[in-house]
């Protein structure tokens, strides 16, 4: 988990008689990791959602050469894939992973599908990132991939290697990455936890493992649940739920980080590591830590502590890149540690409705909801 959107995906890295690579992956989840536990400290600054799953960073793309003899991709045949994510439901689900791994966290957005699995040892093992409908497209005689140019979720890949089909769908390796087209229009990709595609070569087991986890990659999965610790009431039906980051346990996926958007809502690119949403409350809420603060006396901002719903909460003012940033923050609300943030001008709501609208539920996740909004 980061404080920012998952982008590990597609980390091109030369193949053949290249160098060893400068993009080193585990590194980046490592720096992830360490940036969620800032976060939950609240040392942290510009909020980007959590969704953020792993990695905070566009990696570099070094392209390997595109082997001789590459086929045109044909058009996929069957049913096509979803326009649109509901991130209210996973989407998508790992059908096989290698023994003692399960799915550790992912996040849902409307374009994008992200699902990290791994084992206690190693939680990022593995990353499957799915794109919806017209996300993605081709690049010359398929030679590449860019997806969702002018979202959070950006991202582009130049294939080093045709691969074996998925489901008799076109497939490409990338560097390290494993891309097919899931569905028509829709395209997918598998993060394997090797450093290049000649050594992902020389190891059987592992190439093995990639290929049996991308053909039972399940679409449509429901289960298990995702389910949010706080539920908004009084809201008109224009909000909608928009990014959803969520780690698995209990049984369940557990909401932590995501947001809301309405018409008004607009994204701005070039605000911090992933750009920022205005007009666009982003909700972090999870289990309160044993010695989590709000910081009363942050000099970044100017703070005032008020009492909310019974809650003691502080008020903190400030700006990010000359947008007017306001955060309503509780380290101890009936066992979470609950924050709302909004950027911009002209709010339809501000954080302090938005909190006395929000019903907590505890941190007992049998007691959470899978509707977020009433």
């Amino acid at each position: 988990m980061t404080e920012s959107q998952v982008r590990a995906m597609f980390n091109e890295i030369a193949d053949g008689a290249a160098g060893p690579s400068q993009v080193d992956p585990q590194a980046a989840l490592r720096r992830g990791r360490a940036r969620l536990r800032r976060r939950r400290a609240c040392l942290a600054g510009v909020p980007v959602l959590a969704a953020a799953a792993v990695v905070a960073v566009i990696l570099a793309m070094v392209a390997g050469p595109f082997r001789p003899g590459a086929r045109p991709v044909a058009p996929s045949p069957g049913p096509p894939a979803p326009r649109q994510f509901n991130p209210l439901i996973p989407n998508a689900a790992f059908g096989w992973l290698p023994a003692g791994q399960s799915v550790q966290q992912g996040r849902v957005s409307p374009a994008e599908v992200s699902l990290l699995a791994g084992s206690a040892t190693d939680p990022f093992a593995w990353s499957a990132y799915v794109y919806a409908r017209g996300q993605c497209h081709l690049t010359g005689p398929a030679r590449g991939l860019d997806c969702a140019p002018r979202t959070p979720y950006a991202t582009s890949l130049r294939f080093s290697a045709p691969a074996p089909a998925v489901h008799g769908r076109p497939a490409f390796w990338g560097g390290n990455v494993l891309v097919w087209q899931y569905a028509r229009g829709g395209w997918a990709g598998l993060l394997i936890p090797v450093y290049n595609l000649s050594a992902l070569r020389r190891d059987k087991a592992l190439l093995g493992q990639a290929r049996k986890i991308a053909a039972h990659l399940r679409m449509g999965a429901t289960s298990p649940p995702i389910v949010f610790p706080a539920q908004l009431t009084g809201l008109t039906s224009q909000w909608q739920l928009h990014d959803v980051h969520f780690v698995a346990g209990a049984g369940v996926l557990q909401a932590d980080s995501y947001m809301l958007t309405t018409g008004t809502s607009r994204y701005v690119r070039h605000v911090g590591d992933q750009g920022i949403w205005t007009n666009a409350p982003y909700f972090d809420i999870h289990s309160a830590p044993a010695h989590g603060t709000c910081d009363p006396h942050d000099p970044s901002s100017q703070n005032t502590s008020e009492l909310l719903n019974g809650y003691h909460v502080v008020l903190k003012r400030s700006t990010a890149s000359g947008y007017p940033k306001q955060e309503v923050c509780a380290a101890h609300a009936d066992g979470l540690w609950a924050d709302i943030t909004e950027f911009g001008q002209h709010l339809t709501s501000n954080v302090t409705s938005l909190f006395r609208q929000l019903r907590l539920l505890g941190s007992d996740p049998a007691n959470w909801t899978k509707h977020p909004i009433r």
